[in-house]
C-alpha cells in the first residue's frame, strides 16, 4: 500500500502543478484510490457530459455541455490547453488516433438550412442536432454532419472505417463514413437510444434501448438492425461497456440502479449487480482489471473483472455532485471527472488508484 510520505509527496506535487486536493480528501475515497488534485476548466457552467482520452497524443477531450465548449487538456502538463466554442450544448466525444480525428455530437438549433436538406435527402428524421469532425493535429474542424435530434455517444468501428453516433432522443443511430467523412444512413431504432460501442470480438454495433429496455445488435457492415436481446431485469439501459476481447457487455438501468452483464455471443444476460443511484458513464480499465460506473448521483461504482462474466463491487465512494462522466488514462490508470460548478468553477477531479508496492 502507499505510505504516508508518498501520499504527502503525491499531494505536494499536484499542488505545486496548479490543483487543489479539494473537495474529496484522500480520507474520504476509502482504501482504493488517492486525490490527485482538482484543476481548473473555466467558469462554472450547468453540465459537463462525455469525455475521452487520446493516448498516443496525450490529451483528455471534455464535452464542456453547459458553455457550449470542447475542452482539450493536457494530461503531460495537467493543464487546459484550448476551448473550441463553437459547438452548441457538446454532449459526446470520442478521439479516434488512428484516424487523427476527433468527433463531437452536439444537439442544438444553430445548424445551417442545407443541413436540413441533407436530413431530407438520406430519409433522416428532422431536427438540428449535428457531428463535428475536427483534425486532432491543429483542432480544425474539417466536417460537420447532420446527427438527428439528439445526437449523444459515438463510437468507431475500425475494420469498417465507421462512425456509430446514436441519436438519442431521434430513436436512430447515425452512420458515418471515416474515410470521406460521408454521413452514410440512419438506422431507425424502435426506441429512445443510449450509449453505442462497437465489440471487435463479434463485429457487432450495440446500442441499449431506453424505452424498451432491450440492448440493439447492429451488423455494422451492412449497417441494418439484426436483432433486439431483452435485458430482464434492466429499467432504462443506458450506459454501456464492452470487455475487450471477452464479447462480454455491461449494461447500466438508470431506472432501477442495476448492472446488467450480458454475453454478447449467446445473447444471455449472466447477472445483475447493484450499482450507485442513477448510472451513467461506464468505462473499463483492462490492465488493471476494473470496471467504473459513474452515476448522476456522483457516486462511483468499482468492480473487480479478474472474471469478466461475474464483475465483484469492489466499492461504491462519493466523487463529487455531477460526477457522472469519466474517463481513463490507461497509462497512469488516473480517473477523470469533468465537475460543473466546484464553488464556482469547473474542475476536474483526478484520482489515482492506490498501488501495492
Amino acid at each position: 500500500m502507499l505510505t504516508l510520505l508518498g501520499l504527502a509527496a503525491v499531494l505536494l506535487a499536484n499542488l505545486l502543478a496548479g490543483g487543489a486536493a479539494t473537495g474529496a480528501p484522500a480520507q474520504q475515497l476509502g482504501p482504493l484510490f488517492i486525490m490527485v488534485g482538482d484543476f481548473p476548466l473555466g467558469v462554472a457552467t450547468s453540465r459537463t457530459d462525455y469525455q475521452s482520452i487520446d493516448r498516443d497524443a496525450r490529451r483528455l477531450y471534455i464535452a464542456k455541455m453547459g458553455e457550449g465548449k470542447l475542452l482539450v487538456y493536457d494530461l503531460a502538463q495537467d493543464r487546459l490547453v484550448r476551448e473550441i466554442a463553437n459547438l452548441p450544448k457538446i454532449t459526446g466525444v470520442l478521439a479516434v488516433p488512428q484516424l487523427h480525428r476527433v468527433y463531437a455530437s452536439a444537439p442544438g438549433s444553430g445548424i445551417v438550412s442545407s443541413l436540413r436538406v441533407g436530413l431530407g435527402m438520406l430519409g433522416l428524421s428532422s431536427g438540428t442536432g449535428m457531428v463535428a469532425i475536427l483534425d486532432s493535429a491543429n483542432l480544425k474542424e474539417v466536417a460537420r454532419l447532420p446527427g438527428g435530434v439528439f445526437p449523444d455517444g459515438i463510437a468507431y468501428d475500425a475494420p469498417d472505417r465507421r462512425i456509430f453516433v446514436s441519436d438519442e432522443l431521434g430513436s436512430a443511430v447515425t452512420v458515418i463514413d471515416a474515410r470521406s467523412n460521408r454521413l452514410l444512413m440512419r438506422i431507425k431504432m424502435a426506441g429512445e437510444v443510449g450509449n453505442v460501442q462497437y465489440d471487435p470480438k463479434t463485429a457487432r454495433v450495440y446500442a441499449p434501448l431506453q424505452t424498451r429496455n432491450s440492448l440493439a445488435v447492429i451488423d455494422p457492415a451492412k449497417n441494418v438492425l439484426v436483432k433486439e436481446v431483452a435485458l430482464a431485469g434492466c429499467e432504462h439501459p443506458h450506459g454501456l461497456a464492452i470487455a475487450s476481447g471477452a464479447a462480454v457487455g455491461y449494461v447500466a438501468c438508470d431506472g432501477n440502479d442495476v448492472l446488467l452483464v450480458v454475453d454478447l455471443e449467446t445473447a444471455h444476460v449472466l447477472c445483475v449487480r447493484p450499482v450507485a443511484h442513477d448510472p451513467d458513464v461506464l468505462t473499463i480499465d483492462p490492465d488493471m482489471q476494473r470496471l467504473y460506473v459513474a452515476s448522476e448521483s456522483g457516486t462511483l461504482s468499482t468492480f473487480d473483472m479478474t472474471n469478466p462474466q461475474f464483475p465483484v463491487l469492489l466499492a461504491n465512494i462519493f466523487v463529487g455532485d455531477d460526477a457522472h462522466a469519466i474517463a481513463i488514462d490507461p497509462s497512469s490508470h488516473r480517473l477523470y471527472f469533468a465537475l460543473a460548478n466546484v464553488d464556482g468553477k469547473t474542475v476536474l477531479r483526478v484520482l489515482a488508484p492506490r498501488m501495492a508496492h
